[in-house]
């Protein structure tokens, strides 16, 4: 039996599930101080780990915003079925794999193809397995809040951010230099979405509000 309570438990595991990630990503940057040999100023503890605290920062920005879009997504959900739940439960797990893939971006060079891939390709899927469920909400009526139209529904956003993570995938993994910088497509999903008539579905890492 689908109720409005297991509804409510699904979704509040759900952000649990990110609250714990989200602050699991600053464990490696307390490692920085422990060790019988400190740095002589407290300025080389920033110094010495600019790339720790870089990939932190991205991280925690990246979490935060795949967060805000599943909590729009959601505003528009009703109702619950098994492959919304699978999905959702895929979802959260890349964004429990986020804090190890932001370890081995930090700990590695930025031109190891390897380390390019897991945490670029990470962030890739959550925003696909998010898009698959804004996908599901516009397809099934079931799924939808009462007065949400398949119009309201329509996943644009989410379309327009996947496609600019796959993008930025691949040229990070092909083209070395480019690397994690590829990331910055993604500043161009918002205007972009706001450009493209008619109205926008779940937006999962665009921060901007809906415009419709």
């Amino acid at each position: 039996m689908r109720t409005d309570r297991g509804l409510d438990r699904f979704i509040t595991f759900l952000d649990a599930v990110v609250a714990i990630a989200i602050t699991l990503l600053v464990l490696p940057l307390a490692e920085v101080l422990t060790g019988e040999q400190l740095p002589a100023h407290v300025a080389d503890v920033f110094t010495q780990n600019a790339a720790r605290f870089g990939a932190f920062l991205l991280s925690f920005v990246v979490i935060a915003r795949l967060w805000r879009g599943h909590h729009r997504m959601v505003e528009r959900v009703g109702g619950y079925d098994r492959p919304f739940v699978l999905v959702n439960l895929l979802w959260v797990l890349t964004i429990v794999f986020l804090p190890f893939a932001t370890q081995l971006a930090a700990a590695y060079s930025a031109r190891d193809r390897l380390a390019v891939l897991v945490y670029i390709g990470t962030m890739a899927l959550s925003s696909v397995l998010l898009a698959a469920a804004a996908v599901l909400i516009w397809r099934r009526p079931a799924l939808r809040r009462e007065g949400v139209s398949k119009e309201d529904a329509f996943p644009r956003a989410a379309f327009l951010t996947t496609g600019a993570l796959l993008l930025a995938l691949v040229l990070g993994v092909a083209f070395p230099r480019v690397n994690y910088y590829a990331l910055l497509l993604l500043l161009f999903t918002g205007p972009l979405d706001r450009l493209l008539p008619g109205r926008s579905g779940t937006e999962p890492l665009d921060p901007e509000p809906d415009q419709g």
